[in-house]
């Protein structure tokens, strides 16, 4: 990930404010912040990393190398990639996990009720059968044990049903907490994507004056002797004009 930051000097901040946001779209790039006034401009961007070295070079043409500051700096986001990949893995495991869970779950919940529902079934047909031969005490006894039983097997039935939409209503939660976690990994790694795949950066601006833009162009000792000299030939230009 590349960071830029360029520093301008002129004289015509609010024109080279508005230049500079045209290089910055010219060359596809988003403006995230602008400001401008007459003494100081800001720019920040966005830039696509394919179009940045001709939109550098375009740029820093827009001033004198004298009155252009640059500062590059780069992060190497490598690690966050591996380590979003990494959670990618543990979440595709963990899906993969939870859907073999709940099919267990569905698997056993069918054993089970196939089970359950045969027994019950062979207790109502020996029921129906009992109940149809001539009443005796041991008959009834008889009668009232299968009748327990098959009591008995339909609250097994009813409290495994029970049971079993709780287990998959917990089954279908972890599934979906492990799918929103796919679908967040995913768009963290396309946001760290689009993050690296641009360049980032500023341009602020400052009005220059007569004065700086000497120094600039002079070394510092050479002034005293060029207001000396102008001085010297203002002087004699008095001089003449007071002797004509």
């Amino acid at each position: 990930k590349v960071y830029y930051n360029a520093s301008m000097r002129t004289r015509d901040v609010p024109g080279l404010t508005r230049r500079v946001e045209t290089t910055v779209r010219g060359h596809d790039g988003r403006i995230d912040q602008e400001s401008s006034s007459s003494r100081y401009g800001y720019v920040s961007f966005a830039v696509p990393q394919s179009r940045y070295d001709a939109f550098r070079a375009e740029l820093e043409s827009l001033v004198g190398s004298r009155f252009l500051n640059v500062s590059i700096s780069s992060q190497n986001l490598l690690s966050q990639k591996v380590s979003i990949e990494e959670q990618q893995k543990q979440a595709d495991t963990a899906l993969a996990d939870y859907k073999t869970a709940r099919q267990n779950i569905v698997s056993a919940h069918a054993s089970t009720v196939q089970s359950l529902q045969e027994k019950i079934d062979a207790d109502a047909q020996q029921l129906a059968i009992l109940r149809a031969q001539p009443s005796t005490p041991q008959l009834v006894a008889q009668i009232q044990t299968v009748s327990d039983d098959w009591t008995s097997l339909k609250q097994r039935l009813a409290d495994e049903n029970v049971s079993y939409a709780s287990q998959l209503r917990n089954a279908d939660a972890n599934i979906k907490y492990a799918q929103d976690l796919q679908k967040a990994l995913q768009t963290q790694d396309q946001t760290l994507l689009n993050n690296v795949a641009t360049v980032s950066g500023t341009v602020s601006i400052q009005w220059v004056r007569f004065w700086d833009i000497a120094l600039i162009y002079l070394p510092g000792y050479w002034i005293p002797p060029i207001f000396a000299v102008l001085s010297f030939l203002s002087f004699l230009r008095d001089r003449r004009r007071q002797i004509t």
